[in-house]
């Protein structure tokens, strides 16, 4: 049997498979995600416990069983807390709005933005708070704003937490775009991180834990057989869609490059065809003039490509609309936020009139998704790319060196 070796540092133990970390991954390795590794490692940690558990559809394991009926096999599961409308059975209780899990009579909460933070005895008669969800890669993403949330919200009511870490699937490597700035905190974010942040989420947990105070009673249970550089498909794990327009998991890389440009309101990132986010378009586009344009900038992982669709739902739906796809070549080296920095900033210079940057709700939406305001007024006043770009670098760089004290995995 392969040893656990505990990495104990304060407030936290970090729970990782010492001989992985020093080997080869095969190429046919299936990595174990958190529950896992609890199940199979450390069931006493959750035996005959009363819990309450912060997950999503998205939290199954190796055998494509949720993390609600493992752990159900131990324990209690008392409260099933969830970012978006319950994704089981419900039966109604006897207080008009409660609901249970038919399968497991735990109380279910669907917490749908995320900043309604609830009072503290919403926990009950429960132990331990569990922590399963599968991440994707971005800031924005509503899941980590609920975890920081249910971290101080444990502290406060003396529970503690146990997250069950999962891949990144963008990987955990990229570290880019804007850092949060404290005045645009929304329900898209509320701590100061880049916009692809490079870590799970378990390593994300210990992160906000400690540098920002949040002083929770946190354990993480790490993977087995994860390195930061892995695609989802090196992972050997099934993909279950965190949202209808992340079909894949390569969709959160093309997410991360194009989500913020569909803010605006007058493109289609393809939501609505078979490869959301993909795509910048719409019907007067000239979609060979902006590849070529964007083509020039030798963009590291990425080339751009004419396209047409015609998106069965959403902006100019069952039109036809031109413009550019997305073609990444390497994804190590693509930097998602410098290419759709790109192609905003390619297309402000094309279209000027027909793209409302100065727009308060446009400037809003925006502003607010990336965290700062300096990219779109560096737009509209013709910085250059790089320029834009580089001025990000000394932020990343402090982020990389606190973020360091907390990476279980290796490159």
């Amino acid at each position: 049997m392969i040893n656990i070796k505990r990495i104990i540092l304060p407030e936290i133990i970090f729970l990782v498979m010492a001989a992985l970390l020093l080997a080869p991954t095969p190429a046919l390795t299936r990595v174990k995600t958190g529950i896992d590794v609890l199940a199979r490692e450390h069931p006493e940690m959750v035996r005959g416990k009363k819990l309450a558990l912060l997950t999503a559809r998205t939290a199954i394991d190796s055998g494509l069983t949720h993390t609600i009926d493992r752990l159900a096999r131990a324990a209690k599961v008392r409260l099933i807390v969830t970012g978006d409308s319950f994704f089981r059975e419900t039966i109604p209780g006897e207080v008009p709005g409660e609901a249970y899990d038919a399968l497991t009579s735990a109380r279910v909460i669907e917490i749908l933005d995320p900043l309604k933070r609830p009072k503290v005895d919403v926990f009950g008669d429960a132990d331990l708070l569990v922590i399963d969800f599968q991440d994707i890669g971005i800031r924005y993403f509503k899941y980590l704003t609920l975890m920081a949330q249910f971290l101080d919200l444990a502290r406060e009511a003396s529970i503690p937490v146990l997250v069950l870490d999962r891949p990144n699937p963008i990987n955990a490597v990229t570290v880019a775009g804007p850092v949060l700035e404290v005045g645009l905190r929304s329900r898209f974010g509320v701590y100061p991180i880049p916009l692809l942040h490079g870590m799970t989420i378990g390593e994300l947990a210990l992160y906000f834990n400690k540098v920002y105070g949040l002083g929770a009673s946190l354990t993480v249970i790490g993977m087995e057989g994860y390195k930061r550089n892995m695609s989802w498909h090196d992972t050997g794990l099934h993909w279950v869609p965190p949202s209808d327009h992340i079909p894949e998991p390569d969709t959160s890389a093309f997410y991360a490059a194009t989500g913020f440009i569909g803010e605006i309101g007058v493109f289609s990132t393809g939501v609505g065809t078979n490869r959301p986010f993909h795509y910048v378009l719409a019907p007067w586009i000239d979609g060979e003039m902006l590849a070529q344009r964007l083509e020039r900038h030798r963009l590291p992982g990425v080339r751009f490509i004419t396209a047409a669709e015609k998106p069965y739902y959403g902006l100019f739906s069952q039109r036809k609309a031109t413009g550019i796809e997305l073609v990444i070549t390497d994804r190590l080296t693509f930097d998602p936020f410098l290419a759709g920095m790109a192609i905003l900033k390619s297309l402000y210079e094309l279209y000027p009139d027909r793209i409302p940057l100065s727009n308060a709700a446009a400037a809003e939406a925006i502003d607010t998704l990336l965290g700062s305001q300096k990219i779109r007024q560096n737009i509209i006043s013709n910085r250059p790319l790089m320029e834009t770009w580089s001025a990000l670098q000394p932020d990343i760089a402090t982020f990389n060196l606190k973020r360091r004290e907390f990476m279980i995995y290796p490159e």
